[in-house]
């Protein structure tokens, strides 16, 4: 058509040039209702600074976030 190309979106990538749609890579994903011009996001890493503490009756768990969300 008359418009110009546009880059993928992040962690995504053509299969041809001049292609309507960007796939993700491999690792990397995009909801069924997101749009094709959304960002590919992957799982986050593990929790970091994981502590436990155990009583008679209970178990509490503390975190912090993931270093890779």
């Amino acid at each position: 058509g008359d418009e110009g190309c546009v880059h993928c979106p992040i962690n995504s990538r053509t299969t041809s040039e001049g292609a309507t749609n960007c796939v993700c890579r491999n690792g990397y994903y995009r909801a069924d209702a997101d749009p094709m011009d959304m960002p590919c996001t992957t799982i986050p890493s593990a929790p970091q600074a994981v502590i436990s503490s155990v009583n008679e009756t209970s178990l509490m768990l503390e975190w912090s976030p993931p270093r890779d969300l």
